[in-house]
């Protein structure tokens, strides 16, 4: 290892993240892993279900005083690596950011991409452009949440080749004996906030469509939109077959994915969805939108399946086709499930380390995302 330490600054201790740090802890022993969070985690996240998060081995400092701020920054900055999440709108990370880049560090962005459609996303495009130019240059390399997180830092004129693929871990479940399920409904699970954004009335506009299949839906979550959803459900007659649960704890929603056929992420927009890596890694193929970073760990018919945002045919024909196949089959859960070693905590934190060797001039290093790589032998 070239570096003595590696530093993330971050807003707060993140459970999809970490996974790979604590793995990066074992893998990289010679090096000091230190996590640097502004606070703790939020009162909201836990309400959702969040779970305070396991770093193993990393050093990890919460709402930290300014002398340890300084003293990060000022040891040995040519040995250090600092990767910086929330530049943008965390006002004690950009001042750490700033001045990290004045120094002889390699400094990195670790960040999903932002919504560049519509006059909106013109605008924050465009905002982009011009309060990063001044660092956009000096950046050593960008991990870029899904290819949307990509195509976002390109269209903001970041380098292309200091943009490296990323993806969140999360925990890898505990085998749950999903086989032994009973009935023959397909049972389909939705989890996230109850908001426009998510497109929850999406899916039951398409899912009306094709009443006369056999299916259920849970959804899970809660949200302004849950009246109008569950209102929306009974008048297009599907109030028997969608049941929404409201808030439940990460444990809770892990045990529900592992008993689901498939999970449907039909967003407008999602920075990357981690529930997704939760539902693939318990063996669920994933229906997601092309605007979900996510979308990226999906293989057509093999782990789920990819539809054009906010295009009711497109997705109705998707469920169709996979609620026609019926209940899914324990060897194809299976499948899924081991396929998703690639995303373990292990695999990103062996791949962060290939990134950072490339950076670090290493030409015969050429990082491959593990959950890239070609599945023509799994379908």
């Amino acid at each position: 290892m070239d570096y003595d330490r590696i530093i993330f600054w971050q807003d707060v201790p993140s459970p999809h993240q970490a996974p790979w740090i604590r793995a990066l802890a074992e893998e990289a022993s010679d090096c000091r892993i230190v996590g640097m969070f502004m606070r703790e985690l939020h009162p909201g996240r836990v309400a959702l279900g969040w779970q305070p998060p396991d770093y193993g081995k990393a050093h990890v400092v919460v709402s930290p005083h300014q002398s340890e701020v300084d003293r990060l920054l000022d040891c040995e900055s040519g040995r250090t690596v600092h990767l910086f999440s929330g530049t943008a709108h965390i006002p004690a990370i950009h001042a750490a950011f700033r001045r990290a880049l004045s120094s002889e560090a390699v400094v990195g962005i670790l960040s999903e991409g932002r919504d560049w459609r519509g006059v909106k996303g013109v605008a924050r495009q465009l905002h982009a452009i011009f309060h990063e130019h001044n660092y956009r240059r000096s950046i050593d390399f960008v991990l870029a949440m899904g290819r949307i997180g990509a195509c976002w830092y390109r269209r903001c004129g970041y380098d292309q080749d200091k943009i490296f693929p990323f993806c969140y871990a999360v925990e890898t479940p505990e085998p749950d004996g999903a086989k032994n399920r009973a009935g023959s409904s397909v049972q389909l699970i939705a989890v996230g906030q109850l908001i426009h954004r998510k497109r929850l009335d999406l899916l039951l506009a398409s899912l009306k469509r094709i009443s006369a299949l056999d299916w259920t839906l849970k959804i899970i979550g809660d949200g302004d939109l849950r009246s109008s959803l569950e209102s929306m459900a009974q008048a297009s007659g599907l109030g028997n077959r969608v049941h929404f649960t409201g808030v439940m704890d990460n444990r809770q929603v892990r045990r529900e994915l592992s008993r689901a056929d498939v999970l449907v992420l039909p967003s407008h927009w999602d920075g990357w969805g981690a529930v997704a890596n939760e539902a693939l890694m318990a063996g669920v193929p994933v229906i997601c939108s092309d605007f979900c970073g996510a979308a990226d760990l999906i293989r057509s018919g093999f782990n789920g399946e990819v539809f054009p945002c906010d295009c009711r045919p497109s997705l109705t024909r998707v469920m169709r086709e996979w609620i026609s196949r019926g209940r899914l089959p324990h060897a194809r859960r299976e499948q899924i499930r081991q396929w998703s070693g690639c995303i373990s905590g292990l695999s990103v934190a062996r791949y962060f380390l290939d990134v950072l060797r490339s950076v670090n001039g290493d030409r015969e290093c050429t990082p491959m995302a593990p959950w890239r790589m070609d599945l023509t032998n799994e379908s």
